[in-house]
């Protein structure tokens, strides 16, 4: 082998690899198909767990009101 061809296998083509990945993920049009939430939008979906691969639906925690005590003094 000449120098060439080890430059080409050791440098042409790990730079090939790099500019194709590069070029992936510059193209436009794959992710905006989908609609993301930005802070501030209201959630329009149910609280979820995930345990595994099967989704739990959990039930809405419920509301505190004023007479609830706690914090860090610890007088529950």
């Amino acid at each position: 082998m000449n120098i060439v061809q080890v430059l080409v296998v050791f440098i042409g083509i790990p730079v090939l690899v790099y500019v194709i990945i590069g070029l992936l993920t510059l193209v436009p049009g794959r992710a905006k198909s989908r609609l993301r939430y930005r802070p501030g939008q209201s959630w329009d979906y149910a609280p979820q767990l995930w345990a595994g691969d099967q989704p739990v639906v959990v039930r809405q925690a419920g509301v505190l009101t004023p007479s609830s005590r706690g914090g860090a003094r610890g007088t529950w």
